[in-house]
């Protein structure tokens, strides 16, 4: 094309490039930063939630170990004195005047405020002022591949004796009948455990009881296997 015959652009025209540029992709820009930004919140904040409750979760399962495992460590003490006479009975079974008990009703059949207080209050007691036990095996303090259950606080137990265990309405004040010669055997009663444990931190307090029957602490010299020739 000659110079003559160039084309010329009017004064006060701009060209097509230009004349369409108003800033639409930036503001679409914007919009798809927000919504991303508004992404990666909602996904940041959801897992810290599941973190949470997981870690909740986790905390409330340790808390049962431990009272779960207070209680069986109740029933092996008993286990225990009940078929092992070389065994000393608690100093206090019939009384509260020490931390080591095995606690008997009030003689109004009333349970001692202790013992009610360790049953049911929800929040941790001091274990100093608490009447009740250490469970036998430490669960804290652990170290190693041990370490993911360690609790907060050792689990503490109680255990009470509930009485005969007999029929109701029986009279009976003796309930293990040996059955070849049809004579008393020993004398079993009801024992209660109630266990309290925390879980990997102080924010959780389970309580957990269990019933078990058992040959009276009192009559610890007796062993069935013994004049049997059998085993406990």
């Amino acid at each position: 094309m000659s110079a003559g015959n160039s084309m010329k652009i009017p004064h006060g025209t701009t060209s097509n490039s230009r004349q369409y540029q108003r800033g639409a992709v930036l503001f679409v820009s914007l919009i798809f930063l927000i919504l991303l930004t508004l992404l990666a919140l909602t996904a940041a904040s959801t897992s810290i939630l599941q973190e949470k409750m997981t870690g909740g979760m986790r905390n409330r399962q340790l808390s049962l170990i431990g009272a779960e495992s207070g209680v069986r460590g109740g029933e092996a003490f008993l286990w225990s004195l009940s078929y092992d006479g070389s065994q000393p009975l608690p100093p206090c079974i019939n009384d509260s005047g020490a931390s080591d008990c095995v606690y008997r009703p009030q003689s109004d059949g009333t349970l001692r405020p202790s013992v009610q207080a360790f049953r049911t209050s929800k929040d941790w007691i001091d274990p100093a002022a608490d009447a009740g036990r250490a469970y036998a095996f430490p669960l804290t303090g652990l170290t190693g591949s041990a370490e993911t259950a360690n609790l907060s606080t050792q689990p503490r137990l109680m255990i009470e004796n509930l009485g005969p265990d007999v029929p109701p309405g029986s009279g009976q004040q003796k309930g293990a009948i040996d059955s070849e010669n049809k004579t008393l055997a020993g004398k079993h009663e009801w024992y209660r455990m109630t266990a309290r444990s925390q879980g990997g931190t102080d924010a959780v307090t389970r309580a957990t009881e269990s019933v078990y029957s058992a040959i009276d602490l009192t009559n610890t010299g007796f062993n069935p296997g013994a004049g049997a020739g059998g085993t406990p």
